[in-house]
């Protein structure tokens, strides 16, 4: 809800409240209203770690999020340790091969995606030399080093490969 996660994270907590609200509205599940929590994790792997390790000492029955990979990545193990499902809105590509029984994606995976979007470059946009930014992230390198086999093998030219840190403002 704060951190360069908050346009996302806004938009997940506006997400879940509507849904809670209409699910309420219609009588809850088998008779029983929804409790919903919000915890800001502020974007930040340590502090994502410590809430989901709060709210699975709550006993809850699902834990929604974190978003981003760098703190679903921190967080799968407590959920999966103590059998609560961790709906989670990560796109790298790592965080469902762990093996974590509990955790479930919301979104298409990097590895699923990428080679939807090199096709998409090589062929309909007919894009022949490329220039790869990316965030040095989980989310970041995930993409990066997903991508990167994708346009090598569709032909498409890398001219540039940088990378750049959360936050950075100077290019």
């Amino acid at each position: 809800l704060s951190g360069p996660g908050a346009p996302s994270g806004t938009n997940w907590q506006k997400g879940a409240d509507m849904a809670v609200q209409e699910i309420n509205a219609a009588g809850g599940i088998l008779g029983r209203k929804i409790a919903l929590t919000h915890i800001d994790n502020q974007s930040n792997p340590g502090t994502a770690k410590a809430v989901v390790a709060k709210a699975v000492d709550e006993d809850p029955y699902v834990i929604l999020g974190p978003i981003f990979s760098g703190d679903v990545m921190v967080t799968m193990a407590a959920a999966d340790q103590a059998e609560i499902p961790q709906i989670m809105g990560g796109e790298a590509a790592p965080l469902t091969q762990q093996g974590y029984r509990y955790t479930f994606r919301t979104s298409l995976s990097q590895a699923a995606a990428m080679p939807k979007l090199a096709t998409y470059l090589a062929g309909e946009a007919g894009v022949k030399t490329i220039a790869v930014c990316y965030v040095n992230n989980d989310f970041g390198k995930g993409g990066h080093d997903t991508i990167l086999p994708e346009l090598a093998k569709r032909n498409v030219k890398v001219l540039a490969d940088i990378s750049t840190e959360q936050g950075q403002r100077d290019f």
